[in-house]
């Protein structure tokens, strides 16, 4: 057995043993009374249930889940769609936050970890999401021009593709609440990579009081301070800076940060292909352990996250949620994080292989996500049911074998043609 199968059926192994854990399906049930009876729907099913990409008709999907869970040769309906409603109000969704914490343990554990300059390079960044049309979302989630729509955010390892944290929560929430809710998922020495939307004094201060190095992009006009670099003509500065304005003071005592806190910050300025200049700050203040040439490569390497966001959202198609409640929106929010996680640690674990396979091609190759996350539909259940050393051979060598080419550089002007439409033509979704 290749390394790369032996690291996916170690963790594999590690999450199926917790799908039949009193301990684990104790914490995770809504009721000491659910998941007692011996019934169709049970704690495991229901979780490989909602793993198993179900995106057409619930019943389809439910007919086709138990075919391959019992290895029939026909469809029969065994469970009713009314009956999985019904069953999955008593699972929690922290069922599948806690497995994708198991999982990125496992990939602690296992050594599989990449890093930038001895740095786990994370990025933060926002999104948003529609809900289905009814009140009760509305009511939980909040509205947007009178329609149901939540806040998402993530945690993101940019080296390995992995979604340590994520969040969907109200939009009352802004990104930078949200981004104080997923310190605590940050691993020691690791650098956070921000946008523009984030800069404020009190998450400066924030970030440094946990030791906690960070890369963030300012505006030009971001203060005097900042201005003042920009007409220099400096090509990095330290500076120290105070919070001054009353409403930026008042922030910092609801955020519980002291506003006479002082943050030294070291500015540096990119010049990007046609001209721009952009101005980031870090906290990184050695200038010889990590020179200002490093910079601007670093921060295009935050676009890792807007790519991830695009497989949840075209791929996955987040926004075709299985239930019409926020414990299933909730659901199904998690089960995509920890199925797209799954399928982006088979790909990378196979990035050594392709191109040992590819070096003679003049261009370089990496494993295409939708065929690889196409490929866990059904074989995913099995794999949880029956760990098997062959079948994971087989999926890693199916998605070893779906390659897709890498085009770096690429920049080409938007082109509307015509009016957008829901989802992107170039990405399709899996089966």
């Amino acid at each position: 057995m290749t390394p790369p199968a032996r690291s996916c059926l170690k963790i594999v192994h590690k999450l199926t043993s917790l799908l039949d854990s009193p301990e684990f399906i104790a914490t995770h049930r809504q009721n000491a009374c659910d998941f007692t009876r011996k019934r169709y729907l049970t704690f495991r099913n229901l979780i490989l249930f909602l793993l198993n990409q179900p995106g057409s008709a619930l019943q389809t999907e439910l007919d086709q889940f138990f075919r391959v869970l019992n290895n029939t040769p026909f469809e029969k309906q065994v469970v009713t769609a009314q009956a999985f409603s019904k069953a999955r109000r008593k699972l929690k969704p922290s069922a599948l936050v806690a497995l994708n914490d198991v999982l990125q343990n496992q990939l602690d554990e296992l050594g599989l970890r990449s890093t930038w300059c001895g740095l786990r390079l994370l990025g933060v960044d926002g999104s948003g999401v529609h809900l289905p049309l009814e009140q009760p979302l509305e009511n939980f989630f909040g509205s947007h021009s009178e329609l149901p729509v939540a806040r998402l955010s993530m945690l993101y390892d940019l080296c390995d593709q992995q979604t340590l944290h994520g969040l969907l929560i109200t939009p009352d929430v802004d990104e930078r609440g949200c981004a104080a809710m997923h310190l605590e998922y940050a691993p020691d020495n690791s650098l956070l990579v921000f946008d523009r939307g984030y800069p404020a004094h009190w998450l400066f201060a924030a970030l440094l009081q946990r030791n906690q190095h960070f890369l963030m992009r300012l505006t030009l006009k971001h203060n005097p301070a900042v201005r003042d670099f920009v007409a220099s003509g400096n090509s990095e500065q330290t500076l120290c800076f105070a919070c001054k304005g009353w409403l930026s003071r008042k922030v910092c005592e609801q955020a519980g940060v002291d506003p006479d806190t002082e943050v030294t910050l070291r500015l540096i300025r990119v010049l990007l292909p046609g001209g721009e200049v952009e101005v980031l700050a870090t906290s990184l203040l050695d200038t010889q352990a990590f020179p200002a040439t490093e910079f601007a490569g670093l921060y295009h390497r935050r676009w890792g996250i807007e790519t991830d966001y695009r497989r949840l959202k075209q791929t996955l198609t987040l926004d075709n949620f299985s239930g019409r409640t926020a414990t299933a929106a909730l659901q199904d929010f998690h089960a995509k994080l920890l199925l797209k996680n799954l399928a982006m640690l088979m790909q990378v674990l196979q990035q050594p292989r392709i191109e040992q396979q590819t070096r003679h091609r003049k261009r370089g190759w990496k494993a295409n996500f939708t065929q690889g996350v196409s490929r866990l539909k059904n074989t995913l259940v099995t794999l949880l049911v029956e760990p098997c050393a062959h079948a994971m051979e087989c999926l890693l060598t199916l998605i070893r074998n779906s390659l897709t080419a890498i085009r770096p550089g690429r920049s080409f002007p938007r082109q509307r043609r015509r009016k957008a439409t829901r989802g992107c033509e170039g990405y399709k979704r899996t089966r």
